[in-house]
């Protein structure tokens, strides 16, 4: 086969995950819209669970391709870029005016940014961080603030959740298209054996999830974002303080 003229035709199996997760975050798009938001939240995060299982079926299946990569990407903009945007606009971001509808064109505009970017620099990138806040977690914490406020039924909770939410679409944004890294977990290796204290906090942590799903949901990706902060700035400290003793050396 000339490779100039690769064989054409795709693999089924791990773009039927792909298709779920753009259905998802196509149905959230639709509940919003007709105002089920905690229905919308939640199916978002499970286009997440069939995103994470995508690339997951291509590698155990030795099925990867580019066209599933690209499609991969083209997904999530919609099932995380978009769905989430639209769910939070629609839910609380209307009565801020300009401001609302701005912010949330500039979390779908980072999220394709941080996509695009990520795709052009999948082969030289560390396997053990992410560099920017990849756009599943920044859907999880905007789609979990609006599940938290919606579930709860307070109308301060509310009120005070759509100033948050307001905050954040500019923040998730600018941390996707940042340089600030997150570990990615790719080196944890499933297979191998882990500590018995490792299997009881994971099964604890399923307990918690199980207490109030969308709060203990939302406080886990908030940590995550928090902490990738922190370390950023942590390392950073570092060097600067590397470099101040290097030069007062010489």
């Amino acid at each position: 086969m000339n490779p100039r003229y690769p064989r054409r035709g795709v693999y089924v199996l791990p773009n039927l995950f792909t298709t779920a997760s753009l259905f998802a975050g196509f149905y959230s798009i639709i509940a919003s819209i007709n105002g089920h938001y905690r229905v919308a939240a939640m199916v978002i995060f499970i286009a997440m669970m069939l995103d994470g299982l995508d690339g997951r079926v291509a590698r155990m299946t030795h099925t990867e391709s580019a066209f599933g990569a690209e499609y991969d990407s083209l997904a999530d903009v919609i099932a995380f870029g978009m769905a989430p945007a639209i769910l939070v606009f629609l839910w609380g971001l209307r009565d801020f005016g300009n401001f609302g509808w701005l912010g949330a064109f500039v979390y779908t505009a980072c999220g394709a940014l941080r996509l695009a970017r990520f795709n052009t620099q999948i082969h030289s990138a560390s396997k053990r961080y992410f560099q920017g806040l990849p756009i599943p977690t920044a859907a999880a914490v905007l789609a979990s603030l609006v599940w938290v406020a919606v579930g709860e039924g307070y109308p301060w909770l509310t009120q005070i959740s759509e100033y948050l939410a307001l905050g954040l679409v500019y923040a998730l944004g600018l941390l996707m298209v940042s340089n600030v890294r997150f570990r990615s977990f790719k080196d944890f290796d499933l297979h191998g054996r882990v500590p018995f204290a490792l299997a009881i906090l994971v099964v604890l942590a399923v307990a918690l999830v199980a207490v109030h799903p969308p709060l203990v949901l939302f406080i886990a990706v908030i940590s995550y974002v928090v902490i990738g902060l922190l370390q950023t700035l942590w390392q950073i400290r570092s060097r600067r303080i590397q470099r101040q003793r290097g030069g007062s050396g010489h």
